[in-house]
């Protein structure tokens, strides 16, 4: 009841159902996924290809990839985030990935034929590892247990333990025979619930998409993301202020950006904000974001939150804000002194490459895991 009453009242969700009525009735679809429908399985073995003839740590073991190819599975948004950082580093390593479109395999089939259609691959294919994306109870518990029994290595990547520890991966994590968390404070709660098989990671970023373009600073800062919580609210009084500050994403009037012209614009603003807030609740987390604007040679302006400073040194690599009044100074800070400036820059990206790229971080979860040397 309290969810529904949330629904109701807070604009951001009646406008996202909204648009996603809109989507189903024009059949929208986005820049990229067109893309897709023209290049389709050519786009795949692009980047099996990527670094072909090296010895690689991945050496062809057959690793089915379980994750939605769009956004949300939604085509009218273009790319997911997992199509962009997890499936090209997983290849990159050198894995023979078998993927599996879930939330499109889902939409299409439901949820019990695709259960069956998982079972299927699997048993044909013999996985000796499965990487899993689950976005909520996309298959039913036996499927994914099924591979267990088959000699299969599970991983799930739980991406909102923040706040979606109790209602979800609390119950999805013993069906793996590994639960991956970006939460430090989700070890110990597994571990409470009995699940003693936990590797805590983080977000990183695929560096060889994300990467410096020569190109003209023409913003003087910007903030890429979905409009939810106070984000409208801030980005409002950014520009009351004096700030000349344009947002773009799935719910802004500008739209979702393709993922080469999000590229651009981290390229060609002079602060790129990271606003941490959760997609629910108040709670703030690290974001994709943080080593995405980096591996661009980006100025990251990212809240200040604790975990945060374990990857960067706030001040050396990147900035960060307290408060509101904070953010103004830092944004006004930056735009005063490039010279500065651009030493963060070039220190966060060195950082970035050292040691924020997801192939460094799957190779730390497979090494703790133990199933590549």
């Amino acid at each position: 009841m309290r969810d529904l009453r949330r629904y109701l009242t807070h604009p951001y969700y009646w406008r996202r159902a909204m648009r996603r009525i809109f989507e189903k009735v024009v059949r929208q679809v986005h820049l990229e996924t067109r893309l897709d429908q023209l290049v389709g399985d050519d786009l795949q073995a692009a980047h099996s290809s990527l670094r072909a003839g090296e010895r690689l740590p991945g050496n062809g073991t057959r690793l089915l990839y379980v994750a939605p190819k769009f956004d949300y599975g939604n085509p009218a948004r273009g790319y997911s985030y997992e199509e962009n950082h997890f499936l090209p580093a997983l290849t990159g390593l050198g894995f023979n990935v078998i993927r599996f479109d879930s939330l499109a395999l889902v939409g299409r089939l439901g949820k019990r034929a695709a259960s069956d259609l998982l079972a299927e691959v699997a048993f044909r294919v013999q996985p000796e590892i499965a990487f899993f994306v689950l976005f909520k109870d996309d298959f039913h518990e036996e499927a994914v247990e099924e591979l267990k029994r088959l000699g299969c290595v599970t991983f799930n990547w739980f991406t909102d333990d923040h706040w979606r520890f109790e209602s979800f991966s609390s119950r999805w994590a013993p069906r793996f025979s590994w639960a991956i968390t970006t939460h430090a404070e989700a070890v110990r709660r597994y571990q409470e619930r009995g699940a003693t098989n936990v590797i805590r990671s983080q977000w990183a970023v695929n560096h060889r998409l994300y990467r410096p373009l020569d190109r003209l600073r023409r913003y003087q800062a910007t903030f890429i993301g979905q409009p939810h919580g106070d984000r409208r609210q801030i980005v409002n009084a950014l520009q009351r202020a004096g700030i000349a500050v344009e947002a773009w994403g799935y719910g802004w009037p500008r739209g979702k950006l393709s993922t080469r012209q999000m590229i651009y614009v981290i390229n060609e603003s002079a602060v790129n904000l990271n606003l941490s807030n959760a997609s629910v609740g108040a709670v703030d987390q690290i974001k994709g974001r943080d080593f995405e604007v980096p591996a661009c040679r980006g100025l990251l302006l990212s809240k200040s939150i604790a975990a945060l400073e374990e990857y960067y040194a706030p001040g050396k690599d990147i900035l960060t804000f307290a408060t509101f009044e904070d953010l103004v100074d830092k944004i006004r800070w930056a735009l005063a002194h490039p010279q500065e400036a651009d030493h963060i820059r070039e220190s966060g990206y060195r950082r970035a490459l050292r040691d924020h790229t997801y192939e460094s971080r799957f190779l730390e979860v497979f090494r703790a895991a133990r199933v590549i040397a």
